[in-house]
């Protein structure tokens, strides 16, 4: 791979002994296009990609290409950008000068890397995951994922043979025989982290395009393309301000169907010169010279506190794929030397990777059943704030108050009398009962887990999406959406304060669930409630369905009559 060289005039600045140094320039959009990658948080068919950066808008794309198809506009934000770990690239920055007083450095930016326009696709799958390896060295060793290779080689179709006998072996590490091999990856990465599920799906693809060998000859493999590759093995990544730089090169694109540019293309091609030679030439005429703040720092934790500090600040991301990024972008060792810095700067960095967890791993009855930010997800789904609003209720043991009547809040009631005395949450050296349940895998965790499981095991359907007590879809679902899932969980800690219950285990939680639903019909919420022109999270419904739930249970002689739940709440 012959290497590729851009090199501009820059000043090097710090804004304090202790920050990085910033590179402030500008380049052609053609050419920043070229060496920088945009890490996309996408789906890849059943997983995710690794990367940070919300989805391109195309509208408003569109938006800023015609904002600087006139002349005379300026943008006079910079791009943020920042240079990526040292493997086969190199960016530079050269003094011009050999001393400076100053605060601003001038001289020069060199960036160069290797040319895989015509790499072939396996090779730059490896490369992703040796990246990945640079990145996070305990994945190094790492078990091949069989079942995810299975799943992935049911996915071929037909046009694509491979020998059942062949060895289930890529030989691509030195050292086999390393402790990562041996040891459970949880123990190097915190177990919601999303950088080990991607391995898992380069490794698998890896396997598989080295069994398929000359047949495969695609750009594409499987939900993973050359674009989302090549985003993470650009020496430098865009922290912010995509769309500012997809939007000057559709304008610059645009200009290309002028007649003035037709005609010099004709002229051109006439004196023999190659078609797409001169497309690039004209293009990066006609392109924009934008703007660039490039911090030299290559930790993936300062990349993505940049990002998230930046557009939280500004356009604030959506929580849901705001909580996936922070939650799945990075290792436990990236994350944790910014952990603090996020929390200082307002971003709820524990509560989402609580959530996260929630969301994704199997254990949890929730998994799957939440927003979490992604394009291409269904639209059916619990919004990730429901979830939050229940986590907090467990983790920080508060909010747990019924809607219709909302002075006695029960899990700070409970907290404040019986966690001390309860065994779950044992305080630790200097650590109280309460810091110890609330730690993002404390005892609370466990505790949400049970008591959730137990509810849809008695209360919900799993089976029959199309139950009125289905357990998803809370469009229709009466039992999985935010009124009732946050008037049972208010209800149930209600019930450890009234009757004075300690819990001593998190096992304990389920038989202490069904206790508390002892005298309960099961088909409370497997009725048609006749719900049609109702708007479930309506301050009025939430209050009457609390208030006939509590009734209930007071009193659950039996159900409720239908069309309590479609009137207008009373005082």
């Amino acid at each position: 791979m012959n290497p590729r060289t851009f090199d501009y005039p820059c000043l090097l600045v710090k804004q304090g002994p202790d920050a990085p140094a910033l590179v402030l320039f500008s380049a052609s959009a053609v050419d920043i296009n070229d060496w920088v990658g945009i890490p996309q948080k996408g789906k890849v068919l059943e997983g995710e990609t690794l990367g940070f950066q919300r989805d391109e808008n195309a509208a408003r794309v569109e938006q800023i290409a015609q904002f600087f198809a006139q002349p005379k506009n300026v943008i006079h934000n910079p791009l943020l950008c920042a240079i990526r770990e040292k493997l086969g690239v190199e960016v530079s920055f050269e003094p011009s000068v050999l001393s400076s007083s100053g605060d601003a450095v001038p001289g020069r930016l060199r960036i160069t890397f290797p040319n895989r326009e015509k790499l072939p696709f396996g090779d730059l799958v490896r490369q992703a995951r040796e990246a990945l390896e640079c990145r996070v060295p305990e994945l190094v060793g790492r078990a091949d994922p069989e079942d995810l290779i299975a799943k992935l080689r049911g996915k071929l179709d037909g046009s694509f043979e491979i020998d059942e006998n062949d060895v289930d072996e890529v030989q691509v590490d030195d050292d086999e025989s390393g402790a990562g091999a041996a040891e459970p990856i949880e123990e190097a990465l915190f177990q919601e982290s999303h950088v080990t599920d991607f391995w898992n799906e380069l490794k698998a693809r890896e396997i598989l395009l080295a069994k398929l060998g000359s047949q495969f000859k695609d750009d594409e493999f499987l939900g993973i393309d050359r674009p989302v590759l090549e985003a993470y093995l650009r020496p430098v990544i865009l922290v912010d301000g995509q769309h500012r730089l997809l939007g000057a090169l559709k304008a610059a694109r645009d200009k290309l169907n002028d007649d003035d540019v037709l005609n010099e293309t004709a002229s051109r091609m006439a004196r023999g010169d190659a078609v797409e030679d001169v497309a690039q030439d004209l293009l990066k005429e006609r392109a924009r010279q934008l703007p660039i703040s490039m911090i030299l720092d290559e930790t993936p934790g300062e990349h993505v506190f940049q990002f998230v500090v930046v557009n939280q600040k500004a356009t604030p991301v959506k929580p849901a794929l705001l909580a996936t990024i922070i939650s799945t972008s990075l290792s436990e060792a990236e994350l944790a030397p910014i952990g603090d810095r996020l929390e200082d700067a307002g971003i709820p960095l524990k509560s989402s990777r609580a959530i996260s967890f929630l969301v994704k791993n199997p254990k949890s009855p929730f998994m799957n059943l939440v927003t979490r930010g992604l394009s291409s997800e269904g639209v059916d789904l619990l919004p990730w704030t429901v979830l939050g609003q229940l986590v907090t209720v467990f983790r920080d043991l508060k909010g747990a108050r019924f809607y219709h009547e909302s002075k006695m809040d029960y899990a700070d009631i409970w907290r404040r009398r019986f966690l001390e005395q309860s065994p779950v949450a044992a305080p630790i050296a200097e650590k109280s009962s309460f810091e110890v349940w609330r730690e993002p895998d404390g005892p609370w965790r466990d505790v949400f887990i049970e008591f959730w499981t137990a509810v849809r095991d008695e209360l919900g359907s799993t089976s029959n999406p199309d139950a009125y007590n289905f357990w998803g879809r809370p469009r229709g679902s009466n039992l999985f959406n935010k009124p009732s899932l946050t008037t049972l969980a208010t209800d149930f800690f209600a019930y450890l304060v009234e009757t004075r219950k300690l819990i001593t285990s998190a096992d304990d939680v389920s038989a202490l669930t069904k206790e508390w639903l002892l005298d309960v019909d099961r088909n409370y919420f497997n009725r048609d409630w006749k719900l049609a022109g109702v708007k479930k999270d309506a301050p009025g419904t939430r209050k009457q369905w609390s208030k006939v739930w509590y009734s209930y249970r007071r009193d659950p002689r039996a159900l409720p009559r239908i069309g309590a739940y479609s009137t207008l709440y009373k005082d």
